[in-house]
């Protein structure tokens, strides 16, 4: 008897972290600098030579690491990964699409059509040269189910300054030959957008239909996106970039990207309930365990 309740009892121990995974929570960290140019791709599913260039900028991307990161915005109109934010980005440097591809570092246009690695890599440089200040970005992303929590609580905005944040998805995987331009991939897709001023007032919102987005006012610089139930949170990252708007163009003044993958996710959380089970459980088989001796 007594060796059965100890092995109930060494059950009941190694079965509490599976209970505790089911409320699971991961928190995630900003990992690029106050330095990296944001770069704002004007792209499209039917464009040929986004096809043709799209190899050349992701190798770019690689090799330049923390230099760079690059959101990819598909216009609304005849694109499979069409959204209204790439008409609204474009509105903000006082444009709109007439070329793919377009573009567009730290709010500036940088160059339509064709490019090819020694265009990109001389306007990152000149990017990197105009930063009027470098800002310390220390965002954190916690994700919770299907729930994705933006937090920048250290962050004090201006009055004409936003905090813009987009959801990109990693890789898109198209059926082959649904893709007008032939490449069955897409990378950091620019899935939805929300700007928020220094008193936390939605300045700008784009998210698919299924998700829903909120702004906690009890929290400064916050955003909880919920994605629907076919979305994996861990498929997306977040792109943040801190901007002005006095006169003219939009200014970026600096930007990061949190990444959600499961290789650098953060701790899992064992709820308080499962917690006082498992002390309960544990508890009552040792004092069974010892009486019987």
């Amino acid at each position: 008897m007594r060796r059965f309740l100890m092995a109930v009892l060494i059950a009941t121990l190694v079965g509490l972290p599976s209970l505790a995974s089911t409320e699971s929570e991961s928190r995630f960290h900003s990992n690029g600098s106050g330095a990296t140019v944001l770069i704002e791709e004007h792209t499209a599913t039917y464009c040929q030579t986004c096809a043709q260039i799209d190899p050349m900028v992701l190798d770019f991307l690689r090799d330049n690491g923390n230099r760079a990161i690059r959101v990819a915005l598909h216009p609304p109109a005849d694109d499979l990964l069409g959204t209204e934010i790439s008409t609204h980005r474009l509105s903000l440097s006082e444009d709109n699409l007439s070329v793919t591809p377009t573009f567009v570092m730290d709010g500036d246009i940088v160059s339509r059509g064709y490019v090819d690695r020694t265009d990109l890599q001389l306007n990152l440089r000149s990017a990197e040269l105009d930063k009027r200040g470098i800002l310390s970005l220390e965002a954190e992303v916690l994700i919770s189910g299907n729930a994705i929590q933006v937090t920048y609580p250290s962050l004090d905005l201006e009055q004409n300054q936003t905090l813009t944040i987009f959801i990109v998805e990693r890789v898109v995987v198209h059926d082959h030959g649904i893709s007008p331009n032939g490449l069955d991939q897409n990378h950091d897709v620019a899935r939805g957008m929300i700007s928020i001023d220094d008193e936390n007032n939605v300045k700008a919102e784009f998210i698919p239909d299924r998700w829903n987005a909120s702004v906690p006012q009890n929290v400064n610089h916050s955003v909880r996106f919920l994605l629907s139930d076919d979305d994996d949170p861990l498929s997306f990252d977040v792109v943040l970039a801190v901007e002005s708007r006095e006169e003219g163009p939009n200014k970026i003044l600096s930007s990061t990207i949190v990444r959600l993958s499961e290789e650098t996710g953060g701790e899992s959380k064992m709820t308080p309930l499962v917690l006082v089970l498992g002390i309960g459980v544990v508890s009552t088989m040792a004092f069974i365990i010892q009486s019987r001796k």
